[in-house]
């Protein structure tokens, strides 16, 4: 990368722990931004928590199903053993941010801007950053098997040890991101394969894009 990724500021000592889920909601019906905090082993499920801003927030242990985040603002926040599946992140702002052996699967992140966020350990399948601007993203050991990264505009984006198996990077361009020891089969692009210009790949996975070109490689 040609910046450091940046990881989130984070108080050495939580003055506050929130388990409470009544205490989200006041937060959230008074529109309070929820400061250093940690916030732990909360349940919720089909809730609409829109609009909301996280600045230096731990979430750990957490359940959130099928929630609404939509539009919401996440600064200096790591969800640690949290699962986020199903849940809608659409058009919300993430800036300094980790996600650490959590599920997203089937969340949708579509319209974000994520800047410097780190995605380690986690089963990400089939969540979707369609037309996201994505700057300064590590995913690290993380499955995102079926995932949608359409109309995405990439800076520094890292994949290491990545599942991207029938991932969707259609019209987003590849150029300088390096898949040489993660899983790219099936990949879904536009027909003339223009995305795949510039990105990084072994001999193997060249010869498993050739085909997309009509290319036949000969032993």
């Amino acid at each position: 990368m040609s910046q450091k990724l940046l990881t989130p500021i984070l108080p050495e000592w939580m003055d506050f722990v929130l388990e409470d889920v009544d205490e989200l909601y006041r937060r959230k019906d008074q529109e309070e931004a929820v400061s250093d905090v940690l916030i732990r082993n909360l349940h919720i499920t089909e809730e609409d928590l829109s609009h909301m801003r996280f600045s230096a927030v731990i979430f750990e242990n957490c359940i959130f199903q099928d929630c609404s985040f939509e539009k919401g603002e996440f600064t200096d926040v790591a969800f640690r053993a949290c699962d986020i599946s199903n849940c809608n992140f659409e058009d919300s702002y993430f800036n300094r941010a980790e996600f650490t052996s959590s599920k997203g699967m089937g969340t949708k992140f579509c319209g974000n801007t994520m800047l410097h966020t780190e995605i380690k350990d986690c089963n990400f399948n089939y969540a979707n950053f369609d037309s996201s601007r994505l700057e300064h993203i590590r995913f690290t050991d993380t499955q995102v098997r079926g995932g949608s990264l359409t109309q995405c505009r990439c800076k520094a984006l890292e994949w290491t040890r990545a599942n991207l198996e029938n991932a969707s990077f259609f019209k987003t361009l590849m150029k300088g991101m390096d898949f040489t020891n993660s899983t790219i089969q099936g990949l879904v692009m536009s027909d003339n394969c223009m995305e795949i210009k510039g990105a990084m790949v072994d001999l193997y996975q060249a010869a498993e894009l050739a085909k997309y070109l009509g290319i036949v490689i000969k032993n």
